[in-house]
């Protein structure tokens, strides 16, 4: 009888293992709404494979082992779907994101995604347990079920090939590397693993780079240049915005200040958005100049400016990591702290460093770059338990009966960036020489909005709320007393159409009057000669520049859009 049931289980574990790892194919042919020829091709072919891969030999524990990195992909992509639910693979960027995550800001996600990872375990851990206990016994299946598992999986792998084959010649655009799980995963994670080795050559490749500043060497005359670029911090949370809370009281009190509410970032991941904000790359040509161009940095130290690079977040090797590191000074403020002690830190403990800065160059024009972790989740780790002003702020899951705590951490980290962003100012207006500071921030964020329940950022098709970005640009009285026609020109774009990818570094170098042929005064908000934008691009996981509408907008965004006095795409635009 033992035997018996023992053989039994043995063959039910062919049937479970494929299924499992089926099922990211059954989802994402549901959220993705494809044709049902191309679902057909996506559940039958990989779903047949299975089958004939699990009835392979008779030692079904080391069949199912032996499959387990197809379980690791399929259960990546289930947290994922859990996470967006719009129907996309794990994209190249997702498979780049998880090389860049420290451990730290990994740990607080799995932590709030508890009903995931439970889904996840339950549905994987138990097959494979079995499968290693099955191998260590050498318990088999018989002929008569892996006959009937491979005559049943051939059946299934034709059936998908042949539908493959007709959604190939009537569907267009169609690929398997795009529409079959796990091809399209896999294929993405060979595009990752290609980018990963090209950013490792980065130092060599972009050695020859220069911005051919022409501006002879400064004079004594000194000048404060703060580049403040935040973390996951969506404009539609902010008071100063038109937001119905009080998340930026500060701010709201300061004059001269100018607050651009019509801008859209044109990536809505750090380790792409960063780079384009520090440098002069636009999204039609990231794909190659990201390899060999140098940031803004660069251009401020040939122009004779003292340069400095301030980091909340850790070092993760990436394109921020190189451009910070083009800095005279480069601090990562995290690895300061954790040397001295254990205690959660928070952006406002980057303004010693910066005062330190500010006292040790007296006499020259300086460049300093902040870069912040801002409302990066877990949102109620981004603020000291004495500036709480919302509650309930903890959860102790990331879902949609959650939202209300959510959103309270949430913009309680928007008042903790103002309160930042007010000592910064109170810093410039008292230091006696022209100082001028230009906000914005990577992304934004999805906080289970509406119905389609999406949550964080950088998915493979964005949404409104993870493009539209805070652009806030102050200077003080020295400042606009001696460039006054600037000043002018940033107040008369306050109502433009503005990509922040595009603008924050063009403005940057034109507010210091940096002479190089890669600045393009269309494109600075200060010049004068400035261009709104008339076509919003995203740059989507395969490095291209496209319409919004081929990023993924849906209607609802496209509302969104229009609601914030946006010039929407049409559904017939980019197609």
């Amino acid at each position: 009888m033992k035997r018996f049931n023992q053989q039994t289980f043995s063959g039910i574990l062919i049937w479970a293992q494929a299924l499992m790892l089926a099922v990211p194919n059954v989802a994402l042919s549901a959220a993705g709404q494809l044709p049902p020829v191309a679902a057909a091709a996506n559940i039958l072919l990989p779903a047949g494979i299975y089958l004939l891969l699990m009835s392979w030999s008779g030692n079904i524990g080391r069949n199912i082992v032996l499959s387990l990195p197809l379980t690791v992909i399929a259960a990546f992509q289930i947290v994922l779907l859990y996470l967006y639910a719009d129907g996309s693979v794990i994209a190249v960027d997702m498979f780049l994101n998880v090389a860049t995550t420290n451990s730290s800001e990994a740990m607080e996600l799995l932590g709030n995604l508890a009903n995931a990872v439970i889904i996840v375990m339950i549905m994987y851990l138990p097959v494979l347990t079995a499968g290693i206990i099955f191998w260590t016994r050498g318990i088999r299946t018989s002929h008569r079920q892996r006959h009937f598992a491979r005559i049943t999986g051939l059946g299934a792998a034709v059936a998908g090939a042949a539908a493959m084959a007709i959604s190939y010649s009537h569907i267009p655009h169609y690929k398997a590397e795009y529409d079959i799980f796990p091809v399209n995963a896999l294929f993405n994670l060979q595009e990752a693993v290609h980018r990963k080795i090209r950013t490792d050559n980065y130092a060599a490749t972009s050695s020859e780079y220069t911005f051919n500043v022409s501006n002879t060497p400064p004079d004594k005359t000194r000048e404060i240049y703060v580049a403040v670029v935040g973390e996951t911090s969506r404009a539609d949370n902010y008071q100063i915005f038109g937001y119905d809370r009080f998340t930026t009281p500060l701010l709201n009190t300061v004059d001269s200040l100018v607050a651009y509410e019509k801008v859209l970032s044109e990536s809505n991941t750090t380790h792409k958005s960063v780079p384009m904000l520090l440098s002069t790359i636009e999204a039609d040509e990231y794909n190659d100049s990201i390899y060999v161009s140098k940031s803004i940095i660069t251009a401020f130290k040939e122009a004779g400016f003292h340069t400095a690079f301030l980091s909340m977040q850790s070092r993760n090797r990436s394109f921020i990591d190189f451009f910070g590191e083009e800095a005279d000074t480069t601090i990562f403020v995290r690895e300061q702290h954790a040397t001295a002690n254990g205690q959660n830190i928070t952006d406002l403990d980057i303004l010693p460093y910066l005062d330190s800065l500010l006292v040790s160059i007296p006499d020259q024009k300086v460049l300093i770059v902040l870069h912040l972790y801002g409302s990066h989740f877990n949102y109620n780790d981004r603020y000291n338990r004495s500036d709480v002003f919302f509650l309930p702020d903890k959860t102790a899951d990331a879902s949609p009966a959650n939202r209300t705590q959510l959103i309270n951490a949430y913009d309680n980290t928007i008042r903790h960036t103002d309160r930042l962003l007010y000592q910064l100012i109170q810093r410039l207006d008292t230091i006696g020489c022209p100082g001028a500071m230009l906000y914005t921030s990577d992304h934004g964020e999805d906080i289970f909005d509406d119905g389609r329940l999406r949550f964080l950022h950088a998915s493979p098709s964005p949404t409104f709320t993870q493009l539209h970005v805070p652009l806030i640009l102050w200077a003080n009285e020295e400042y606009r007393n001696i460039k006054p026609q600037k000043w002018r020109a940033a107040h008369a774009a306050r109502h433009d159409e503005i990509s922040s990818s595009e603008s924050f570094s063009h403005t940057l170098l034109d507010m210091a009057d940096i002479a190089t042929p890669r600045l393009k005064p269309q494109s600075a908000i200060t010049s004068g000669k400035f261009e709104p934008v008339t076509h919003r691009q995203f740059l989507n996981d395969r490095n291209r520049s496209v319409n919004l509408i081929r990023a993924g907008f849906t209607q609802y965004d496209l509302e969104m859009m229009q609601k914030w006095d946006m010039v929407a795409p049409s559904f017939t635009d980019g197609r």
